[in-house]
């Protein structure tokens, strides 16, 4: 993966988190899913990140990842005062209430789409229904095949509804990064976004003004886009 993707990845996960940020230790919950061992250095530098910015790390394993070896590789390389919760899925959700974000690294489009789709039937899924009911603050990214025709070898149609999915999640209150910027998940960034990226700003095609409210965060990399493309961010 190109580093520069990678570092814009990185720019929205930490962006959105520190601007919560407060003088105590805010703990995140990171689930990690599927079994691509690929998408091992960004998971890796994405942890990596949240902890030089001070915040505690609970991690979490799906079925899929510990069948697949991912929870092996990462244990090796993860730091010593990251936490992994070897606890069901039903009993991390029952006592979940120590965390302030959920983060999930690499999200698989099997669960990408059962998010969208209002299905909870596995720890990523359970997850991100629990914070959002919870009003807590969610980011996810997507790995390699979700980013890039040619990685996946999936048809266009397929991409385009995958890309509505990651909409869907945005709606949710979803803070989504790295859906390709070919595919146009929507025309329009809405008012009630939590957090504006570098691909929403270039997918912004249809006027030079950009509606937001007060409340919404813009990471570093969206601003760079916005002042390159002379838009208008009106609050």
């Amino acid at each position: 993966m190109e580093s520069q993707a990678l570092s814009r990845w990185l720019d929205t996960v930490i962006a959105n988190l520190l601007a919560e940020k407060k003088q105590t230790v805010k703990t995140v919950r990171v689930v990690i899913t599927g079994s691509d061992v690929t998408t091992l250095p960004v998971t890796l530098r994405g942890m990596r990140a949240l902890e030089h910015a001070g915040y505690r790390l609970r991690v979490a394993f799906s079925h899929s990842a510990i069948l697949g070896g991912l929870k092996i590789a990462l244990l090796a390389d993860m730091a010593a005062g990251v936490v992994v919760d070897d606890k069901s899925a039903d009993e991390q959700l029952a006592g979940g209430e120590d965390y302030d974000s959920l983060y999930l690294p690499a999200l698989s489009g099997n669960s990408l789409t059962k998010i969208a789709l209002g299905i909870r039937d596995n720890l990523a899924t359970g997850w991100v229904f629990h914070a959002l009911e919870k009003q807590k603050n969610v980011i996810a990214t997507l790995p390699p095949e979700l980013l890039n025709q040619a990685d996946s070898g999936f048809p266009p149609p397929l991409m385009a509804r995958l890309a509505g999915y990651a909409d869907v999640l945005r709606q949710y209150g979803i803070a989504v990064t790295g859906i390709n910027s070919d595919v146009q998940v929507s025309t329009e960034i809405t008012g009630k976004k939590r957090l504006i990226t570098l691909s929403d700003i270039r997918q912004h095609r249809t006027t030079q003004r950009l509606r937001i409210d007060s409340n919404t965060l813009i990471t570093p990399a969206a601003q760079d886009e916005i002042r390159r493309q002379n838009i208008t961010v009106i609050r």
